[in-house]
């Protein structure tokens, strides 16, 4: 009799624990955040942004094509400036998930705002901000896609201070 308070606590603390039983877990993976905008260019020279995010650092840019179709690299399904949306926010919220895109849970080392500047679709781009944890800083850090769970990563993009190519 002296352990029945210590069983009965044991099988509250159990069952108040289990709430899914043996069902799938069916929890979202994915990225979000805030992408926070600063001296935006004219009109005329932001064609379109895009999130983008490399399992590797991307070395030249004929590599970009090829991450990309290999699966290395994806990209945010939709435009983040375009037509119906004002060019000038100071800051759009985004949420990534793997469900019907191409982002994978995986970790990625370069986490980008690209930037097409001029009209040819296939040269004309630039990073605008990238992921970092340094502040003031543009050394990219990684971002991890985790299992189930949706992990924040903020961007800062100031187009009067864009961060280097990782290219030549």
């Amino acid at each position: 009799m002296r352990n029945l308070p210590v069983v009965l606590l044991t099988c509250v603390l159990l069952y108040a624990g289990c709430d899914t039983g043996l069902s799938p877990i069916d929890e979202p993976s994915g990225i979000t955040g805030v992408i926070r905008f600063s001296n935006w260019p004219p009109p005329d020279s932001c064609r379109q942004i895009r999130l983008a995010a490399f399992e590797s650092y991307p070395a030249d840019s004929s590599g970009i094509l090829l991450a990309l179709v290999s699966g290395k690299a994806v990209i945010f399904p939709a435009t983040l400036t375009g037509s119906g949306l004002d060019r000038f926010v100071d800051s759009l919220t985004y949420e990534w998930t793997t469900k019907n895109t191409n982002l994978q849970v995986a970790k990625y080392d370069y986490f980008v705002v690209a930037w097409q500047y001029g009209p040819n679709i296939f040269s004309d781009w630039a990073p605008a901000g990238v992921y970092t944890v340094t502040p003031n800083s543009s050394a990219p850090a990684p971002v991890r896609v985790l299992l189930h769970r949706i992990s924040r990563y903020d961007i800062n993009v100031d187009f009067h201070n864009l961060p280097p190519k990782p290219w030549r």
